[in-house]
């Protein structure tokens, strides 16, 4: 079994148009012009080794009111296992205006909803029953309103006792909590302070640095996002993972591939840094060239392969 945690999900709603032209009116006449799906980091993550072909797949975290409902119910089309604490407060929608003459790419972040105390206990209770036979523990993204900062290092500890490896996509102080109980797999996730670790990343040497923090914390493997790129962290070395030529359409989804790939990958194949992330870069890649957000595939990765470079950085 794999589980995935996303503790602050909502309905995202993607809209397709020639032109993102505030202050006039935009008319959109076709379905295909329009994605409404469920989000949330690990959710996406879970959906996409769904179509990679694992079988035993479950969702964990909050789900809110009567949009709650829909949004299981879209998760679980997906054939993905929800498992889910309902809260009174109705959940969040995220909305995306994807514009085509030029690119460009508008989001509009939802207010998160308030999850109470019981809530938070009965997460934490039916967490540490329903891991007993995952093989690996995906927490990832947000959290809601009332939810403590260190609920990501009760997570990962409670992951720990039972001898599970995590894999930790988070920012601010949930990282920074969750750090002391040493995930073996970490992704920051920045974008909307520009910060990690409480430090501000601009420069390559910013990046490095944070990395180089991590690493000293005693993760063993690191991979941040720089800018279109990005910096891998292992064995006191730096790489880095780019691409010569894409054509983007959409980031919503591409960095979820990644770390669905990168499991994937090493179900299969074996932990290697160069072929794990080369194989996680390709599925970003394949994913932030088309309009879907999910995988479909290996064959789609396994074609982007030869565009995705990877080279040690000289420090």
């Amino acid at each position: 079994m794999i589980t995935t945690v996303t503790l602050n999900p909502a309905i995202d709603r993607e809209y397709f148009v020639k032109n993102d032209n505030p202050g006039h009116h935009q008319y959109i006449y076709e379905d295909q012009e329009i994605n409404v799906s469920p989000g949330g980091k690990g959710l996406i993550s879970a959906i996409n080794l769904k179509y990679l072909g694992y079988s035993d797949v479950q969702n964990i975290g909050f789900v809110g009111g009567q949009q709650g409902l829909f949004f299981e119910n879209m998760v679980q089309e997906y054939k993905v296992t929800t498992n889910y604490i309902y809260t009174e407060d109705e959940m969040r929608n995220n909305i995306y205006i994807i514009g085509r003459e030029p690119v460009t790419y508008t989001h509009y972040n939802d207010y998160t909803y308030h999850v109470g105390a019981s809530n938070v206990k009965q997460l934490l209770k039916r967490f540490k029953r329903s891991i007993t036979d995952s093989n690996l523990i995906m927490i990832s993204g947000s959290i809601p309103k009332g939810v403590s900062s260190s609920i990501y290092q009760d997570l990962v500890k409670i992951s720990h006792q039972k001898e599970k490896k995590v894999y930790l996509h988070a920012s601010g102080e949930t990282l920074t909590y969750a750090l002391q109980e040493n995930p073996q797999f970490v992704v920051p996730y920045f974008k909307h302070t520009d910060k990690i670790l409480k430090e501000k990343v601009e420069s390559l040497e910013d990046y490095i640095k944070a990395g180089k923090k991590m690493q000293e914390m005693g993760v063993e493997h690191i991979s941040i996002p720089f800018h279109c790129d990005r910096l891998v962290f292992y064995n006191n070395r730096v790489y880095s993972i780019s691409t010569e030529d894409f054509y983007l359409i959409n980031w919503l989804g591409a960095g979820e591939a990644y770390n669905a790939a990168f499991f994937d990958h090493i179900f299969r194949e074996g932990f290697d840094v160069i072929e794990t992330n080369r194989y996680a870069g390709a599925a970003a890649l394949a994913v932030a060239e088309k309009k879907e957000i999910f995988l479909n595939s290996r064959s789609e990765i396994e074609d982007k392969l030869d565009l995705i470079n990877i080279e040690e950085v000289d420090l």
